[in-house]
């Protein structure tokens, strides 16, 4: 087969999209030499950047692709030309929105939440504008969507009122840097470079209303009261819709109890897990939520939310909390803290609960997608 994946994004501060599409094509790439891979990107640098050159992979590269409005046109016009100029047997759109012109090339779409319809006061408007208009289109346009939680497949089904055969539900994996964090001497080079307590709570992702920073930022007050010598640490870039947070995270950086090192480096991230007491993620909703187990991959003990997916993929490997109530917040950081017990147990368990999200478990999956949709086509 030759299976075509869309690759694009405008920021080069990449988060959980974005990993899930270059964590699938590195799985698949390990696993899989027989068919051929072909990426359309506007970042060629960063694809270089995170997936080694195999013999099976080439790159189409769109850099023209500047802007947002660019890319929308490009995606819905001339990439279903290029599905059947380069021979595809499949297109794989990995970020919500497959085409909705269609020629002779079968889709496949990943759909990793519908938040911009259940909740567009998460999004941007723009992308809630744009999933709002397209997403149900290209749902139905798509031969087979994957989605990436239990959560979201039932979201997805209840949105687009669509057979339960089209769904697929594929966990996504956790990337194998993070179980490899166990260097003392990068911890330490780390800590230095991102000036780093050495006593932390930490918080990963981006500053935005759904992430619940408010929440955080009252909890490690109250904690504060208890004499506790940790600091928080929250890492990730501003997203949107941020002012009242970041006023709020000005002072608290201003006060001494909050390092805020922003976007880190994804090959330093494991050891700022790594060093961390506890990783805490108050999230309204996540379609899957890599950080908390990513977090559980470095053997740093979880504190999260049950809202979105989380229940489901942490399980009872993390200390599960409603996503407002502080009291209880705070309750089960001090705990985990002073309790070393606790702290052992739930790192353990961490430890085993992330071992079973893996990119080669979700290529192998994903692969047997491509192969039936393009079975389908071929005996019509």
């Amino acid at each position: 087969m030759r299976i075509g994946f869309n690759f694009q994004t405008m920021d080069k501060y990449i988060s959980g999209v974005e990993y899930y599409g270059l964590g699938l094509l590195n799985g698949l790439l390990r696993i899989d030499e027989r068919n051929e891979y072909v990426v359309f990107t506007n970042q060629p640098d960063l694809l270089r950047q995170h997936v080694p050159q195999a013999a099976n992979l080439s790159t189409v590269e769109v850099e023209y692709l500047k802007t947002r409005a660019a890319r929308i046109c490009w995606e819905h016009t001339r990439l279903p030309r290029l599905s059947v100029k380069y021979k595809l047997d499949v297109l794989h759109c990995p970020s919500y929105i497959c085409p909705l012109r269609k020629l002779s090339v079968p889709y496949v779409v990943t759909i990793h939440d519908t938040i911009a319809i259940d909740r567009p006061q998460w999004c941007k408007q723009t992308n809630a504008l744009y999933f709002n208009l397209f997403m149900k289109a290209a749902a139905k346009k798509a031969s087979r969507i994957i989605s990436v939680s239990e959560r979201s497949t039932d979201d997805i089904k209840r949105n687009f009122n669509l057979p339960c055969s089209k769904i697929q539900t594929i966990y996504s994996g956790i990337d194998n840097i993070f179980r490899a964090a166990k260097n003392s001497a990068r911890c330490c080079e780390v800590r230095a470079n991102y000036n780093l307590p050495q006593r932390y709570i930490l918080y990963v992702g981006n500053i935005e209303p759904k992430k619940n920073i408010g929440t955080l930022l009252r909890v490690q007050k109250k904690l504060r009261e208890k004499d506790l010598p940790h600091k928080l640490v929250i890492v990730g870039k501003r997203s949107w819709a941020a002012k009242a947070e970041m006023r709020e995270l000005s002072r608290e950086i201003a006060s001494g109890n909050v390092v805020c090192p922003g976007y880190v480096d994804r090959n330093d991230l494991p050891y700022v897990y790594r060093m961390a007491d506890v990783f805490v993620f108050p999230s309204l909703y996540e379609g899957f939520g890599f950080p908390p187990l990513e977090a559980m991959a470095c053997g740093t003990p979880v504190i999260s939310s049950r809202s979105g997916s989380l229940a489901e993929t942490l399980s009872d490997a993390a200390i599960i909390v409603e996503p407002h109530n502080t009291e209880q917040i705070v309750q089960a950081i001090y705990s985990m803290i002073t309790n070393s017990s606790v702290r052992e147990k739930y790192a353990q368990m961490g430890l085993e609960r992330s071992s079973m999200f893996n990119w080669d478990s979700a290529a192998e999956q994903t692969l047997s997608v491509y192969k039936e949709v393009a079975t389908n086509v071929r005996q019509r």
